[in-house]
Formats: C-alpha cells, sequence, structure tokens
C-alpha cells in the first residue's frame, strides 16, 4: 500500500490527476492485498482499473491479479517471492529481485538489521526507470518526506538508496525486459 501511496503523491506533485483505492483482503502481510493508483493528464471518472496498463506484484499469492492486466501492459515483479512464471505471452514482464536487493542494502547500512521492507521501494525505483524515467530527484525526495516524516524520519535515506538500487537494476538488465517498454512516461491509463 505504501508502494501505491508514493506512486500517487508523487504523480499529484507533478500536476497529474489521480485515484487511489486500497483494498485488504482478511489475509496478514504476505498475503493478497492490493491498491488501484490511476494517473492520468485527464480528470479520473472511474477509480477502478479493470485493465489496469502496469501491474507491480510483489508476492507469489498476488500473482492471481496478472489475470486483470491490459492485452499489451506491463508487469513488474519481485522474483524473489514468486517462482511462478509469467503465464501471458501478450504482455511485457520483466523480473526483479525486490527482496534480495533491499536484503543487501544490510551491508551498506549498519543501522538496520532487516532491510526486507525496502522490498517495495526497491519495486518502486524499477516502475519510476521503465515508466516515469524523468521524474525529478526533487519530487522523488518530496514523495519519501511527505509520507515518512516524524517518527519514520530515519528510513528516508534508506528509502531513496532502495529507490535508487531499484533503478540501476533496471538499467543494467535491460536484456531482462524483452521489447522496448509501450511506456516511456508514466501510464496515462491505469496501474494496478
Amino acid at each position: 500500500m505504501l508502494l501505491g501511496d508514493y506512486m500517487a503523491y508523487a504523480a499529484m506533485l507533478q500536476g497529474k490527476h489521480v485515484a487511489y483505492i486500497p483494498s485488504y483482503g482478511p489475509e496478514t502481510r504476505g498475503g493478497k492485498a492490493k491498491c488501484y493508483v490511476i494517473i492520468s493528464d485527464e480528470a479520473v471518472d472511474n477509480p477502478i482499473a479493470e485493465e489496469p496498463d502496469v501491474e507491480l506484484i510483489l508476492n507469489q499469492p498476488s500473482m492471481d491479479f496478472l489475470q486483470d492486466l491490459h492485452s499489451k501492459g506491463l508487469i513488474i515483479y519481485n522474483q524473489s517471492l514468486i517462482q511462478t512464471e509469467v503465464d501471458r505471452d501478450d504482455v511485457e514482464s520483466f523480473g526483479i529481485p525486490a527482496t534480495e536487493i533491499a536484503e543487501n542494502l544490510r551491508s551498506e547500512v549498519q543501522s538496520k538489521s532487516d532491510t526486507k521492507m525496502f522490498a517495495n521501494a526497491v519495486m518502486f525505483g524499477a516502475f519510476l526507470e521503465m515508466c516515469a524515467p524523468d521524474l525529478s530527484s526533487q519530487t522523488l525526495k518530496e514523495t519519501l518526506n511527505h509520507f515518512l516524516a516524524g517518527k519514520k524520519d530515519s528510513l528516508i535515506s534508506l528509502n531513496y538508496l532502495a529507490i535508487e538500487k531499484g533503478k540501476a537494476f533496471v538499467k543494467s538488465n535491460k536484456e531482462n525486459r524483452g521489447k522496448p517498454s509501450p511506456y516511456p512516461n508514466m501510464p496515462s491509463r491505469a496501474t494496478q
């Protein structure tokens, strides 16, 4: 849900029209939950993305949502926690070992013993690199400050580092992307 918050707020700062709808199931952490983030240059008339253009899938149970992805859409998935292959040949897919990248942050920062919680920030970085490469670092910092100020202030720099790691992974692994992304900028229809 925090990843959806980041996406929606960053788009708002860019002057986009945004709708954000979280959807929690009865599951606990690690189960299926989703949020819809719609980013548009025009007013959003329906807050639910029935066929999103982009899906970011962080765990195996959430692969069930892949069936909703628009044909020719993009899936960015956490291959650290997802063992199945993307079984659709009509979409572009990009796997990123987000949890592993987040765990490796521990070697760079001595203040946190468990850095797996930054996997969502790694995924956000991958999304930005693939769909919104022109997002300014100022907008990114403003977004993190908005959600992590106060008691979570110490997490800002780690989230920023995780986002940069996600971007770097995409840049250095372009061959994993297959064909060029159909979304050179933030998607205009919907993101789940």
